[in-house]
C-alpha cells in the first residue's frame, strides 16, 4: 500500500527548509536543489510541490505571517495597549534565526515588487491589510486613552509601520540586533504616548 503524504504538511516542510537557507546563506543560495537537499526530498518532489520557485517563496512568504500571528496570539496580554502594541513590534524584528529569515522573505519579496507588477500586488495588498489591522488598534488604544488622540490613527499606524521596518532592516546588519530594541520603544513610545 503506498504511504500516504499529507500535501499542505510537505509543503509547509519544503517552504520551512527555504526559510532555514535564507537565514543562513540568504536568498541567493535557494534553488530548487538547495530546498530540496535542506528538506531531505528529491528535486522533483520540490517541483512536485512547487510549480516555480516563484510559488514556493509566496507560500513561504504566507508562512511568515502565520508565524507571526502564532507569536502575537501567545503574547502577555497585560498592561496598556501602548505596552502591549510594543510587544507585538518586538515579535517582527529579527532577534533569532527563524525570525531574521522571516524578514529576509519580506525584504525579498518587496524588492522584486520593485519591478514586477503582479508581486507589487501582492505586497501591496499585505501591507495594506496590515495597515488597516495597525490603524484600528491605534483607534481603540486611544479611546482607551493609552495612545495620543491628537493625530489620525491611520497616519499613526502608517508611521509605527515605518519604524518597524526600519528597526527590522537595520538589526538584519548588526552585530547585536537586541542592542536596538531600547530604541525601537523610545521611538514608538516618543511618537504614539498621549500629548499632556
Amino acid at each position: 500500500m503506498p504511504k500516504i503524504v499529507d500535501r499542505t504538511e510537505r509543503r509547509r516542510e519544503i517552504a520551512g527548509a527555504l526559510l532555514r537557507i535564507v537565514a543562513r546563506e540568504g536568498v541567493e543560495a535557494v534553488s530548487v536543489r538547495s530546498v530540496a537537499a535542506e528538506a531531505g526530498v528529491s528535486g522533483g518532489a520540490v517541483q512536485k510541490y512547487f510549480s516555480t520557485k516563484e510559488d514556493l517563496f509566496r507560500f513561504a512568504l504566507d508562512m511568515t505571517s502565520e508565524f507571526l500571528e502564532q507569536r502575537w496570539n501567545n503574547l502577555d496580554q497585560s498592561g496598556s495597549l501602548l505596552d502591549l502594541l510594543l510587544r507585538l513590534l518586538v515579535e517582527a524584528m529579527p532577534l533569532d534565526e527563524q525570525r531574521r529569515a522571516e524578514v529576509i522573505v519580506i525584504n525579498a519579496f518587496t524588492a522584486r515588487a520593485a519591478v514586477l507588477p503582479s508581486w507589487a500586488e501582492f505586497i501591496r495588498t499585505g501591507y495594506d491589510e496590515l495597515a488597516e489591522i495597525t490603524a484600528q488598534y491605534i483607534s481603540k488604544a486611544q479611546s482607551a486613552g493609552d495612545v495620543r488622540d491628537d493625530l489620525a490613527a491611520s497616519d499613526l499606524a502608517d508611521a509605527v509601520l515605518a519604524l518597524s521596518d526600519g528597526f527590522a532592516n537595520r538589526m538584519l546588519t548588526s552585530t547585536d540586533p537586541a542592542a536596538l530594541l531600547p530604541s525601537l520603544e523610545t521611538s514608538v513610545r516618543t511618537l504614539l504616548t498621549p500629548r499632556v
